[in-house]
């Protein structure tokens, strides 16, 4: 029996609005179409015309189909699991349908909810373990179910229709440089071309065309020549990308005159791409009979990759690209090698301040080196206590030098995290005498690092007594002065009880039990007076510095000389307050990293085998849960500081600490509660930025 055409029609176009949905929701969960949208795909009669309702005219589909959500007119389908099953059991061809959804729906005026889905469906990547995935897992579904002339069909419908949006030929460029045994590095290298055409201030776009370069470098041998040829292409193709990207600003500096492109975050893949090319060209000249090519190739290339480590070693640890996420495993690795293959130097030998910083992470599970693959043991006293005399020596060899001074004090600060009363440990007195003279030369104009130590070494000494007394009013039960009165010299009397506690860090008590003296012992005057004096406030060296003044500058320094590559990202803790006294009050993140990762580890502990993904799982999630700050080990170990909510900075996401009998500008983790600031403590830790505010 024959059909009728125009029932034929009606089954073809009720089927192709089911597709649609299908494929939209399988790939987009929160989809939809509205309801004029799904009658104009299926065309008259519309029931305001006297046709049948939506739901009679989408039998049978009308059971995996909802008409009211995410409100009513809204039309998608029940769910995504749904959606999912029905694209494989009615064998939708996911090209076909994707190219008549642009065709049927992205005309004149079309919807930016419309735009949006497109755009998501053919170029939305996923964050994979080695970074972002090539492709959208659309089009990644159509190379796999269906061939590579059907997603490049796709792509090239969507670069025709939407003639000024750059990402689609970006695309297709990487879907021809990446794709086995249809790989064209000429097609590649056009569609490159014409992204950049459609966005020639864009870095991200410019980047595409160095990665094609950087590819076809890796799969020539011979001849140097033909190497270094291609190394030239792709060396000024990553130039352009970091030039760009040194030109793009925050989208919040959108009223800056003369800035034509913007970024969230600023674009390393110029940097890193040149890394990468240097490392791969000279490794390719190592394997052929070229010693005065590959001479002068490192030669030309030595001081501009020691640059670009010099950028990612402070760039790696200051920031992450956000709490729970790191760089690719190769990412470190890559700059490493190249580093070491043009210098004489290992990265492990590094002494910058940030290596420094960085150095009490070696050996752990989180550090950089460990994920990099890299053999890496955890520095001993006796290392960083060498590393300190070399430091030392380097600094009273030019005690003008800045940098020097930097290096010397930070080296004795990290020391006293590993060993507190280490006999190589710099009196704290001598350390501050060394940065208040550059203070005096210069206060301003300073690296964000100097403040750093600045803060650090003039940081008063608070006493958990008083915070306690404050935060109960006066009242004070005998297990609070037992553990407040630790740090106290200045007590008028005390019980023959509080006397055995607190005499195991006061050198000034009048009288002591033999107990006690046993005890101290271990503490000569030397070492008590480097790590534990309250030398802010010493009689023979007072300097009163304005603490706010310096968070102040730190901030500034920031500003000019780190926000503009670490915008967006995650900032680093690099230190927390403690309940220690001098240098050994400041708490280095590792010391709370090696505390979370046991934790992990006695989680895991019925589970041998885990993979470290489910252990960073449970470390980030401990991170994000505020779950870190209220395991014991960490809370015996850093001070509780009070904010003053009594009176708010001009900034939304600011505080005022209470220090010192002073107010000083601080950040808050998370966006503070001026309802629950009150009766909420804190601890306090400093990034690359300045002091930053965590809820206990």
């Amino acid at each position: 029996m024959e059909r009728n055409p125009s029932q034929t029609l009606v089954t073809e176009r009720r089927t192709q609005l089911f597709s649609f949905l299908a494929l939209l929701n399988a790939y987009i969960p929160e989809a939809y179409l509205l309801m004029s949208e799904c009658q104009k795909i299926l065309g008259p009669p519309d029931p305001i015309h006297g046709g049948p309702p939506f739901e009679e005219r989408m039998e049978p589909f009308i059971a995996s189909i909802k008409t009211s959500s995410p409100r009513p007119g809204c039309v998608c389908m029940i769910n995504q699991e749904v959606a999912q099953e029905s694209v494989e059991e009615l064998a939708i061809s996911r090209s076909a349908t994707v190219e008549k959804f642009m065709l049927s729906l992205c005309i004149d005026q079309t919807q930016p909810r419309i735009l949006q889905y497109v755009k998501d469906l053919l170029t939305k990547r996923k964050c994979g373990v080695k970074g972002r995935e090539k492709f959208s897992r659309l089009i990644e579904d159509i190379r796999k179910e269906e061939k590579f002339s059907n997603a490049l069909s796709v792509l090239e419908t969507a670069s025709d229709k939407f003639k000024d949006n750059k990402i689609y030929p970006q695309t297709i460029s990487r879907l021809y440089y990446t794709t086995r045994g249809t790989r064209d590095y000429g097609k590649a290298e056009e569609w490159a071309k014409e992204s950049i055409k459609r966005a020639p201030n864009n870095s991200f776009v410019a980047d595409t065309l160095g990665q094609i370069y950087k590819n076809r470098l890796m799969r020539v041998t011979t001849p140097p020549e033909d190497i270094l040829h291609m190394a030239k292409e792709a060396f000024k193709a990553f130039k352009d990308v970091e030039r760009k990207a040194d030109k793009e600003e925050d989208p919040k500096m959108r009223d800056i005159a003369g800035t034509v492109s913007f970024s969230s975050i600023f674009n390393n893949r110029g940097l890193f791409g040149f890394i990468q090319v240097a490392k791969i060209a000279l490794e390719k000249l190592n394997k052929v009979q070229c010693s005065s090519q590959r001479h002068s190739f490192i030669q030309r290339l030595e001081m501009e990759v020691e640059a670009k480590f010099d950028f990612f070693e402070w760039y790696l640890a200051y920031s992450k690209p956000a709490m729970t996420s790191v760089e690719p495993l190769y990412f470190w690795k890559d700059v490493v090698l190249c580093y070491e293959l043009f210098t004489t130097k290992t990265a492990a030998e590094s002494t910058s301040v940030p290596a420094l910083l960085d150095c009490l992470n070696r050996g752990s599970f989180s550090s950089k080196g460990r994920r990099a693959g890299f053999e890496e043991a955890e520095e001993t006293v006796s290392d960083l206590e060498a590393i300190q005399e070399d430091l030392k020596t380097a600094y009273e060899a030019n005690v003008n030098d800045v940098k020097a001074a930097e290096r010397y004090i930070l080296s004795n600060i990290i020391l006293s995290n590993k060993m507190r009363n280490s006999p190589k440990l710099t009196l704290v007195k001598e350390l501050q005498r060394i940065i208040h003279r550059f203070l005096v030369a210069e206060e301003r104009c300073r690296s964000p690092e100097f403040y750093l130590l600045v803060l650090l070494l003039f940081w008063p000494e608070e006493k958990p007594q008083e915070l306690q007394e404050e935060d109960d009013e006066g009242e004070q039960s005998t297990e609070n002065e037992d553990q407040n009165d630790e740090d106290s010299d200045e007590e008028q009397e005390q019980s023959t009880e509080d006397e055995d506690q607190d005499d195991k860090d006061s050198d000034e008590e009048q009288e002591q039990s033999t107990e006690d003296e046993d005890q101290d012992d271990e503490d000569n005057n030397e070492e008590q007076e480097t790590r534990g004096e309250p030398a802010q406030q010493s009689v023979d060296f007072m300097f009163n510095l304005d603490l706010q003044k310096y968070v102040t500058f730190m901030e500034k320094a920031f500003e000019g000389a780190r926000a503009k590559y670490l915008r967006g990202r995650y900032l680093l803790p690099l230190f927390f307050l403690g309940k220690g006294s001098g240098l050994s009050k400041w708490i280095h993140k590792s010391r709370l990293d090696a505390i979370i990762e046991e934790k992990a580890d006695a989680n895991l502990a019925d589970e041998p085998y885990t993979q470290n993904k489910k252990k960073w799982g449970l470390i980030n999630e401990m991170w994000i849960n505020g779950d870190v700050w209220r395991v014991s080990e960490i809370q015996d170990i850093l001070l509780p500081v009070r904010i003053d909510s009594t009176t708010m900075p001009q900034k939304h996401d600011e505080v005022f600490v209470c220090v010192g009998g002073k107010q000083i500008v601080a950040t808050v983790e998370a966006e503070p509660d001026a309802s629950t600031l009150s009766p909420m403590l804190f601890y306090l830790g400093f990034t690359i930025k300045g002091p930053v505010l965590y809820r206990c």
